[in-house]
């Protein structure tokens, strides 16, 4: 410090007799440019925040693996897997809102007894629902969700560059579901977002070609596309997503759906990877490197992207389904993404509202 500080007067005490010269000779000129440009670069990067190394970021009940980690393979009978959401702060309840106010909160309870608890369409291989909360998630809505049966995982924040925002308030905490990727305990996690209504039983995801068999980088065809600011790619992964239906005319989008280019991110199948939770950190902090108006699901499309080193994989059209219509359920989708307690068709709210009676219905029978 002492020395910073010593470098800075004296740069200072330069600038002072500098501009105390009625005339600069060329040489004093170029010496002022310089000083300035060292000035200009010391203030710019001292104004970035800072952040901890990816390394410092493992959830503690992950860190006894140290530096044998689990090979990212294919499936097998004896494979552990999981079910996995993300449940953070609701920024639009009032500070006296009680937990079932909350309806996202709510929609993690539906999903929850859909997956572990109904007859026609829980888990019939016994995978675990993991529930991803932050610290502003309270004990309440913790201990309701454990009673129900979740697995409930509390993650520290991963930390925003200044860059990274949008003007949604409450996608403020969307990175930290990154953390489900060093859950590396579980060789594939299926990813659902809260606000998800099934249809019918999923197990049969992980036998999806696309969430079964890893994929390796295109280390040489796509050489060109390897940032060498970036952390380097894992040898093999495994993401696997849907085709956003709102970029393919939203709740009009035809049936069977358009195949695009972009995926959402509130529905997709990983292999968890410490390499890979470190490379999307790495993006993350290199300003610029894409658009974050969708927050998450813009990094990730960006670090999967169809042209990029990793592509992402399609999973089939059946498993899930963004801005849901009759056709997506007459046709047999498994999984439908919308904010049912506020949108969507009618036909489709009232099978969601329907769910939350159905779960009301068993919690009260449990007595």
């Amino acid at each position: 410090m002492a020395v910073h500080a010593l470098a800075r007067m004296r740069a200072w005490d330069s600038l002072r007799l500098l501009s105390q010269a009625k005339t600069l000779t060329p040489r004093q000129a170029l010496y002022c440019l310089v000083l300035l440009a060292m000035i200009w670069l010391g203030f710019f990067y001292s104004s970035f925040p800072s952040y901890p190394p990816a390394s410092s970021l493992r959830l503690g009940r992950l860190q006894n693996y140290g530096k044998v980690l689990p090979e990212i393979r294919s499936l097998a009978p004896d494979s552990r897997v999981a079910y996995a959401t993300f449940l953070a702060e609701n920024t639009k309840l009032a500070k006296d809102a009680k937990d079932d106010d909350d309806m996202y909160f709510v929609a993690a309870r539906i999903l929850t007894y859909q997956l572990l608890h109904d007859p026609a369409i829980r888990t019939n291989r016994s995978i675990p629902f993991i529930i991803l909360v932050t610290s502003a998630v309270s004990d309440s809505k913790r201990r309701t969700l454990e009673s129900d049966g979740a697995t409930v995982i509390f993650a520290e924040d991963v930390p925003l560059p200044f860059w990274v925002k949008t003007g949604i308030t409450r996608w403020k905490d969307q990175f930290t579901k990154l953390r489900l990727f060093e859950l590396v305990e579980y060789e594939r996690v299926v990813f659902i977002d809260a606000d998800t209504l099934l249809t019918r039983n999923i197990d049969g995801i992980f036998d999806d070609p696309a969430v079964r068999q890893p994929a390796e980088p295109l280390f040489e065809t796509k050489k060109a596309e390897i940032k060498s600011d970036e952390a380097p790619l894992p040898q093999k992964y495994v993401f696997s997503a849907r085709p956003d239906n709102a970029l393919t005319g939203e709740r009009s989008h035809p049936f069977p759906p358009v195949e695009g280019d972009v995926f959402s991110a509130g529905f997709w199948a990983a292999a968890p990877s410490f390499e890979l939770f470190d490379y999307y950190y790495s993006v993350m902090n290199r300003w610029g490197r894409f658009n974050p108006t969708t927050m998450e699901q813009s990094m990730l499309n960006y670090a999967h992207r169809l042209d990029g080193p990793m592509p992402w994989g399609r999973l089939n059209y059946q498993w899930s389904a963004t801005w849901p219509n009759t056709a997506d359920v007459k046709g047999g989708v498994a999984s439908l993404h919308e904010k049912f307690w506020s949108a969507g068709e009618e036909d489709t709210r009232r099978l969601w509202r329907d769910a939350w009676k159905k779960m009301e219905r068993h919690w009260s029978n449990q007595g």
